[in-house]
């Protein structure tokens, strides 16, 4: 065995970047981070295992299977970016030192969104024309089947127009202004999806709703954990994009959590949204559990009022939002294209 000096001569390696992800260390979070972290675990659940024979074996005319399958498309704008979304997210935290429980929340939340994907992608594959491996991978025929599939074609052009957006804006924002509009989204989400399994009467759906909405709730506390760390030092210019965020959050995950709002931020054309009306029937008269409008408001408002409370809590305006008769701060419609949606 070599002998070593007594008092060697080290050479320091060079600096590292310090927005590398290395060097590795885990910087101490709170208690809450790490009980998500082990709920996560203990409620880990797999899609393969629901009772897909249910849906296989449903006896359903083609335009309900075809409503099903482009309600599921359209969620897929949401539960198919989200792993991508996620995963960047979780790269981010890591080259900025956040907290070891956040990264592990983060980690579980991409998990779980691997699921809802999972979801979206063998509803899709069972119940579109030609059993397709992609909601655009497939023909249509019939006059319904055509304006689907344009539908389909337009929702996920607008997803696209704000990818580049998400990536950009972790040089901008921290994270907990960015994932505003997640926590309300979250907080909707959980109680649409629960209402939802109740709803439908195809087991596998139901099933699947239950658990979304489980692993939904488990996000929204993840999210308020981050705004209520950030809300209080956030300077007066993010607590104005806090306010824009909320309502571009709202319009963006209404086209399918509650009803599409054609303008300047969802482009779509003039035959989308009585299509979608149509296609959301079938879907409902399938069985799938979508709700009616009326039940889909009430689920929003309550959840706006809860993220309302929070954010005026620490001085951030929150945004009117006359779909569902809330009052608030104006925003104009031409600030939303400034917003960071997050799927």
């Amino acid at each position: 065995m070599p002998k070593l000096p007594a008092a060697p001569r080290l050479t320091v390696p060079p600096a590292i970047d310090p927005l590398n992800v290395f060097p590795i260390s885990w910087p101490k979070s709170p208690q809450i981070t790490y009980d998500l972290f082990e709920l996560a675990k203990a409620q880990a659940w797999d899609p393969e295992a629901l009772p897909w024979d249910t849906l296989r074996d449903a006896k359903l005319s083609a335009d309900e299977r075809l409503g099903i399958g482009y309600w599921f498309s359209v969620l897929g704008i949401f539960d198919a970016a989200a792993p991508p979304v996620f995963a960047h997210a979780l790269i981010e935290m890591f080259r900025h030192k956040e907290e070891d429980g956040v990264r592990k929340c983060f980690s579980t939340i991409l998990r779980d969104e691997l699921n809802h994907e999972e979801i979206c992608r063998k509803a899709t594959m069972a119940c579109l024309p030609g059993n397709p491996y992609g909601p655009l991978e497939w023909t249509p025929n019939t006059g319904l089947e055509k304006l689907a599939f344009n539908n389909i074609q337009w929702a996920y052009h607008n997803g696209a127009r704000y990818w580049d957006g998400y990536v950009k804006a972790f040089d901008k924002y921290p994270f907990a202004v960015m994932f505003t509009s997640f926590l309300m989204g979250e907080v909707a989400a959980t109680t649409l999806f629960n209402e939802m399994g109740k709803a439908g009467r195809i087991p596998v759906f139901k099933e699947a709703f239950q658990r979304v909405s489980r692993d939904e709730s488990r996000h929204a506390r993840m999210a308020l954990y981050l705004t209520k760390r950030t809300f209080p030092n956030l300077p007066q210019e993010q607590k104005e994009f806090v306010t824009k965020q909320l309502r571009a959050g709202f319009i963006f995950l209404s086209l399918i959590l509650f009803k599409p709002f054609p303008g300047k931020f969802w482009e779509l054309p003039d035959t989308f949204v009585d299509a979608h009306d149509v296609l959301q029937q079938a879907a409902q008269s399938g069985g799938l559990g979508v709700l009616p409008l009326k039940e889909r408001e009430a689920a929003w408002r309550n959840a706006m009022l809860k993220v309302k409370k929070t954010v005026e809590d620490y001085g951030i305006a929150f945004p009117a939002m006359p779909e569902v008769g809330l009052s608030g701060q104006e925003v104009a419609e031409e600030d939303l294209e400034t917003i960071v949606p997050v799927f």
